[in-house]
């Protein structure tokens, strides 16, 4: 197989919303809100009471919203259309911190959201799994998309020669993730993303 370029990119905030039905899900089933104060999820649910969750709480939480409402989320205007004109050239994959029993689901939700794209599911940092993409596709070039600044800098510390594009797509949350230092670049919506990425590809 000729060997092409890779996009790796993540996908709650960049390809799916994930804020808004969070909310939704916390109030609709669990009673509870959600107030960004902070990037951080932990920290910022409020009980009915207006006391904090305990942080030990949450990640049921996540998990149970992964499970019951992922059919909820809805794509980021553009990242279906942007992955489709990419992929005609490109392998596509999508990196996600998500348990691994919620990656089949992932697959299936993405699919028949127009982006039927392999998923693989990942908890922490992303350099480590990204080295291993790089290691089975032996992309001519490799690009990577994230939310979140300390994936950047995972991907750098494993692999700086990727070329590392901050997007938060999310208007919740956009003014409290600053650019992350470790990126090349950022761009908040898919068409500046699919621009930057076919100037890219062309060089």
């Amino acid at each position: 197989m000729k060997a092409r370029p890779l996009i790796v990119s993540d996908c709650d905030g960049v390809l799916l919303h994930f804020i808004a039905p969070f909310i939704d899900y916390l109030q609709t089933v669990h009673g509870l809100t959600l107030s960004l104060v902070t990037p951080m999820l932990t920290g910022n649910i409020k009980l009915a009471d207006g006391s904090t969750l305990p942080a030990g709480d949450f990640p049921p939480l996540l998990d149970g919203f992964f499970a019951d409402w992922m059919h909820n989320q809805h794509p980021i205007v553009g990242a279906a259309d942007s992955l489709g004109q990419l992929a005609k050239d490109c392998d596509v994959v999508v990196l996600t911190n998500i348990a691994d029993h919620h990656a089949t689901r992932r697959t299936l939700e993405l699919a028949r959201l127009g982006m039927p794209y392999r998923v693989i599911g990942n908890q922490g940092g992303k350099g480590a799994p990204m080295q291993k993409l790089l290691d089975e596709f032996q992309p001519t070039q490799a690009i990577f998309i994230d939310d979140l600044p300390p994936n950047h800098t995972s991907v750098k510390a494993h692999v700086p020669h990727v070329h590392r594009l901050h997007m938060v797509a999310e208007l919740e949350v956009r003014h409290l993730i600053p650019q992350s230092p470790d990126a090349h670049a950022r761009h908040d919506e898919w068409p500046a993303m699919l621009s930057h990425i076919e100037t890219i590809l062309k060089g």
